[in-house]
């Protein structure tokens, strides 16, 4: 039983057996994932490539948050610049007022992915090109952040389809809605929040702190791309709701990613493997994180509406940029 000073935390699953070709534990570490994903909204993985330099190759990313601010509001979404071009990548500051999250954010997608459908009414924000600072943290810093996109997508991608395999749906059909490569990855740092913020829910605030008594800092949500890998630091701070309706603490250290399901992943799977909801709640000091967004193609059809039409991710993505005050001003 959950009490109400402590939470549970999400178990570890080593993915060695996933990543090595040979291995006959595959279909065990299948198995062990969806488990996971049913009874606790997700996991905890070691083991994937590119463990061991993990914190080293976040850490160095971070570095963007070092520089001077009028650096970071050159590639600033145009919604806290207006004469800037881009509306959907880039540098998010710290919001001037209580929302939905106390947090600044610096945004970019894969380099090579397929456009947005013509004339949908998101395709401008999505087909924008990438931001970078200049001059750039350190040398080399953007071609980093690219390769790191790169190889934290693949390790999403072999993710997804052991959930699929183990759920018993087609993998090779499934996993061709991803075959453009689309994908974001954010980086994110959290100061210390103000002793009286609390999240918005929509217009109205919601509880101040957990019932552990930490503030809670991001408000509960699902993400809306398929599946999302996390980092944070040791200190920890994201918490998972299971469908037991108890939030469980994610534990962070070296070498640690957290995986879970969003709600393009719940609709292409029928329902079988469900989004989990998840908040961030903070420590006094500040926080740094990170979070890979495996997407589907723009294109690709999530589900039907009402009337029997396919809604596209791209469908999604508008639908979601329009109830953001971040993006809804600026959509052309």
């Amino acid at each position: 039983m959950v009490m109400s000073c402590a939470f549970e935390t999400l178990s570890t699953l080593d993915l060695t057996d996933l990543f090595d070709g040979a291995s006959p534990q595959t279909a065990q570490v299948d198995a062990a994932l969806l488990e996971a994903f049913d009874h606790q909204s997700g996991a905890v993985i070691t083991g994937f490539p590119g463990a061991d330099s993990l914190e080293q190759r976040i850490g160095d990313l971070m570095a963007f948050f070092a520089l001077p601010d009028e650096t970071r509001m050159e590639v600033a979404s145009m919604h806290y610049r207006s004469e800037n071009p881009n509306r959907y990548r880039g540098f998010f500051p710290l919001p001037e007022h209580f929302g939905w999250a106390h947090n600044e954010i610096f945004d970019f997608g894969v380099v090579m992915r397929s456009p947005a459908p013509q004339g949908h009414g998101a395709k401008t924000m999505l087909d924008e090109p990438n931001v970078w600072p200049r001059p750039e943290p350190r040398a080399g810093w953007r071609q980093d952040a690219e390769a790191l996109l790169a190889e934290l997508r693949e390790i999403a991608m072999a993710v997804a389809a052991a959930l699929v395999r183990a759920s018993g749906q087609d993998e090779a059909s499934f996993m061709a809605a991803f075959d453009d490569g689309n994908a974001s990855l954010r980086i994110l740092h959290y100061p210390p929040a103000p002793a009286d913020f609390v999240t918005d829910e929509g217009g109205a605030l919601s509880e101040p702190v957990d019932p552990a008594g930490r503030r809670i800092i991001t408000r509960r949500h699902v993400d809306g791309c398929a599946l999302s890998l996390l980092w944070q630091q040791d200190m920890g701070g994201l918490q998972y709701e299971g469908r037991d309706g108890h939030w469980r603490d994610v534990p962070a250290g070296r070498g640690r990613l957290s995986v879970h399901a969003s709600q393009s992943l719940e609709e292409l799977t029928g329902g079988r493997i469900k989004a989990t909801p998840h908040r961030v709640v903070g420590h006094g000091v500040d926080r740094f994180s990170m979070g890979m967004f495996l997407e589907p193609r723009f294109d690709a059809v999530i589900n039907h509406d009402g009337a029997g039409s396919p809604v596209t991710y791209a469908d999604i993505l508008r639908d979601d940029f329009a109830s953001s005050d971040v993006y809804a001003d600026v959509m052309a």
